[in-house]
């Protein structure tokens, strides 16, 4: 599912994460839009994950800045992880100048590596038991695996 949204920012569903693919110049109207879609979407899909695509933004100043953050604690509260992807050289340098706030970004390089990262934090809830449902299937599927085998070796 793909869409061009009406904030002109293109929203898209890929390996149950939603992708804003953020090629626009930012503003207090772009951004209220976009957040809006992306809630509802991410309310309908029941995605676990937002990656933000920022390569190509060129230039964000903090209040836009603080505007994706609140976006990206709304996305938390639900349940949804936020990894911003591809940050351009100059942005990040503009955001360290202003101090903005950037403590607890989950950030990649690339978009590629940016799926790479939702896939290790999907196998890392897991592990700490927040999907106990999928983590016992697999353990009694294993199970019954090995006493199959267990059962053809004698």
């Amino acid at each position: 599912m793909s869409s061009r949204s009406r904030s002109g920012i293109p929203l898209q569903l890929s390996q149950e994460c939603v992708v804003a693919s953020i090629q626009v110049d930012l503003d207090e109207d772009v951004l209220q839009g976009f957040r809006q879609e992306l809630l509802e979407l991410l309310q309908r899909s029941g995605a676990r994950g937002i990656i933000l695509d920022l390569s190509g933004v060129s230039i964000i100043d903090a209040e836009d800045f603080r505007a994706l953050r609140d976006t990206m604690d709304m996305a938390r509260l639900m349940g949804a992880v936020t990894v911003m992807s591809g940050l351009q050289p100059g942005v990040v340098s503009a955001l360290i100048d202003l101090e903005a706030d950037t403590q607890g970004v989950d950030a990649t390089l690339t978009l590629d590596d940016a799926f790479e990262r939702m896939a290790s934090i999907r196998v890392e809830r897991v592990g700490l038991g927040e999907d106990a449902s999928t983590e016992a299937a697999l353990d009694d599927s294993m199970s019954d695996g090995e006493a199959l085998e267990s059962e053809e070796a004698e």
